[in-house]
């Protein structure tokens, strides 16, 4: 029998059309290769919305409680369907937003994807009962900012500019014998003959506030660019090492190559003008090194990595945070909450004891406004999660409490007690 609950969660990227891992595209060909149907129903689910709301799979009227439960028990772990929690008049809490059509597409996802696995048949499925106490995203709001999205502009080796998220997938540019093309919301590049080019040539992907990209670099490592950020890259690796040099935020998977380390270099972080290095193999991790926040973080979520600044460096372990302050000062934590410094890279905020300034200066980068604050303010802290899809006035009044408002005037959020 094949494994229903595995499974899920790599139906619900394919249907996103999010990034696969290679062991997660062998996954899937396998379990759609157990069922005849099962390939016509991913495609029908990825293209048919209006067929996939209304063919949902009524699981809690029948006899399947176990694959119920373990579908209700995802949802709730996805912050889906999840109980607000009781709370302090010093700690509000931000309650997860059930959008209509953020709730029914991956309500959909999930349990077509258990419904087919277990045989069920395709009935209509009732809208899950919710907490009276949740966000609702359906009242409209005259005036109000709509969240980033997939938004980038290449800047090649003879300075020319690629505006990428007005420009069709296909090959953008030759740049000697490498091309570099856009399919499905992600930047590639391949190599047009087999020999090596005479000279490093680079490019620059640079993201806005209010955008965010992917990019697969020459040797096959996969970067997702947050908002506000840049990536410097040569088109085609060709020395002892591969390096890149980052502005910003990214997440990084880095292809295997022994022969060849991996670096990045940090600029423009709270450090000064030149912050860390990280040294690597093949690994995942996350740099955040905005110039406005407190410090410089690498986040290793797989592997091992060292980050070095000065004559100072660390050796990283998976949940280990290397951390630069402004004066320069390096220390590591440990056992950090991976699930919230990687959120962004899934379509989420995710706020884990987080300071109203520090929340505030994620929604400024990704809705693109401005923050003013007005009155004093008592220290926040803010815990939960919810989608980065969502206009800025549901995310606001997901964090409105006793102690906090928000007024919005254009792209202009004033805070006030």
């Amino acid at each position: 029998m094949d494994q229903p609950i595995e499974i899920d969660p790599i139906v619900t990227k394919y249907i996103r059309e999010e990034y696969l891992t290679s062991e997660e595209e062998t996954m899937l060909r396998e379990w759609v290769a157990q069922g005849p149907d099962r390939q016509q129903l991913l495609d029908r689910l990825r293209n048919d919305p209006a067929w996939t709301k209304e063919n949902l799979v009524r699981i809690q009227d029948l006899p399947h409680d176990r694959i119920w439960t373990k579908l209700e028990t995802r949802l709730q772990s996805e912050g889906y369907w999840q109980d607000t929690p009781e709370i302090t008049s010093t700690i509000p809490l931000i309650p997860t937003v059930r959008s209509h059509r953020m709730h029914w597409g991956r309500l959909v996802v999930a349990a077509s994807a258990l419904a087919v696995t277990a045989g069920i048949t395709l009935w209509s499925l009732r809208q899950h009962k919710t907490d009276s106490s949740s966000v609702s995203a359906s009242a409209p709001v005259i005036n109000d900012v709509q969240p980033g999205g997939n938004k980038a502009t290449l800047t090649l080796a003879d300075g020319r500019t690629i505006d990428l998220d007005s420009s069709a997938d296909g090959v953008l540019a030759s740049q000697g014998n490498t091309y570099v093309a856009k399919a499905d919301g992600k930047l590639a590049y391949n190599k047009a003959a087999s020999e090596a080019p005479l000279s490093a040539t680079y490019n620059v992907l640079t993201t806005p506030r209010a955008g965010q990209f992917t990019l697969i670099l020459p040797d096959g490592t996969h970067v997702w660019l947050n908002n506000a950020s840049s990536l410097r890259y040569p088109v085609w690796f060709t020395g002892a090492t591969r390096e890149v040099d980052l502005t910003g935020e990214a997440y990084f998977e880095v292809a295997k190559d022994a022969a060849r380390p991996f670096k990045v270099h940090i600029h423009n972080s709270p450090a000064g003008t030149d912050g860390g290095t990280i040294d690597v193999l093949g690994t995942s991790f996350n740099i955040m090194a905005y110039s406005d926040e407190n410090a410089e973080r690498a986040t290793l979520v797989d592997g091992s990595i060292r980050y070095s600044h000065g004559g100072n460096s660390a050796l990283l372990k998976p949940a280990d945070q290397s951390v630069l302050d402004a004066r320069g000062d390096l220390k590591t934590l440990h056992q950090v909450n991976v699930d919230e410094i990687t959120a962004w890279k899934n379509g989420y905020f995710h706020f884990d004891h987080a300071s109203l300034e520090t929340t505030m200066r994620q929604l400024a980068r990704w809705y693109d406004i401005t923050v003013d604050y007005q009155g004093t303010m008592q220290p926040q802290e803010f815990m939960g999660k919810i989608q980065r899809n969502m206009p800025l006035s549901t995310v606001l009044k997901g964090l409105e409490g006793e102690h906090v408002h928000f007024k919005l005037e254009g792209k202009k959020v004033i805070v006030t007690p």
